[in-house]
C-alpha cells in the first residue's frame, strides 16, 4: 500500500479552512445584499437530495481537483449566502435545527470530494505517461464509495430531520 494516496491529516485542515473562509465569506456577502425574500416550498424526496449531490460529487471527483475545489469552494460561499438568508426568513434556531445533522455531513464530504479529485488526477497525469496506475484508481473507487454513503445518509437525515420538525409548515 503506497501512504501517498492516503489521506493527510494537514490536507483535510488546509481544505476545511478555506471551506470555512468561502463559508463566512457568503455570510458577510449575504450580509451586503438588501433583497426581498420569499420561501419557495418545494416537494424534494430523500432520492432526489442524495442524486443531486452525489451526480455533482462524481462530476467533481473525475474532473480532477482544478475543477472540483473551485466549485466547492463557491458551494460554500452560496452555504454560507443560504444560512444567512435562512437567519432572515426562519430566525436562527429553525436554521440551526434544519442544518445541524446534515450539513457537517455534507462538508465533510466536499473535504473527501477534493481529496479524491486530487488522486484522480494523478490517475490521469500517469495515464498521459502511458502507465496504468491501479493504486491511485484504487483510492479512487474508494473515496467514492465514501462519497456515496455519506451522502445516502446525509439525504437521508436532512429529509427526515426536515419532516420530523414540521415540514414546510414548522419554517412558517
Amino acid at each position: 500500500m503506497n501512504l501517498t494516496y492516503n489521506i493527510k491529516r494537514a490536507e483535510i485542515y488546509r481544505i476545511s479552512i478555506f471551506l470555512l473562509i468561502s463559508l463566512i465569506m457568503g455570510i458577510l456577502f449575504g450580509s451586503l445584499l438588501d433583497i426581498e425574500l420569499t420561501i419557495d416550498k418545494g416537494n424534494i424526496t430523500t432520492i432526489d437530495i442524495f442524486l443531486n449531490n452525489l451526480m455533482i460529487g462524481l462530476a467533481l471527483v473525475f474532473l480532477t481537483s482544478f475543477v472540483s475545489y473551485p466549485i466547492i469552494l463557491f458551494n460554500g460561499f452560496f452555504l454560507g449566502l443560504n444560512i444567512f438568508f435562512a437567519v432572515q426568513l426562519f430566525g436562527s434556531y429553525k436554521t440551526f435545527l434544519t442544518l445541524i445533522f446534515h450539513t457537517p455531513l455534507e462538508m465533510f464530504a466536499w473535504v473527501i470530494c477534493i481529496i479524491a479529485s486530487k488522486r484522480m488526477f494523478i490517475f490521469y497525469k500517469d495515464l498521459l505517461k502511458k502507465q496504468f496506475n491501479l493504486e491511485a484508481l484504487r483510492y479512487v473507487f474508494k473515496f467514492t464509495g465514501g462519497l456515496i454513503v455519506i451522502y445516502l445518509v446525509a439525504a437521508i437525515i436532512e429529509y427526515n430531520a426536515f419532516h420530523l420538525l414540521g415540514g414546510s409548515k414548522w419554517l412558517n
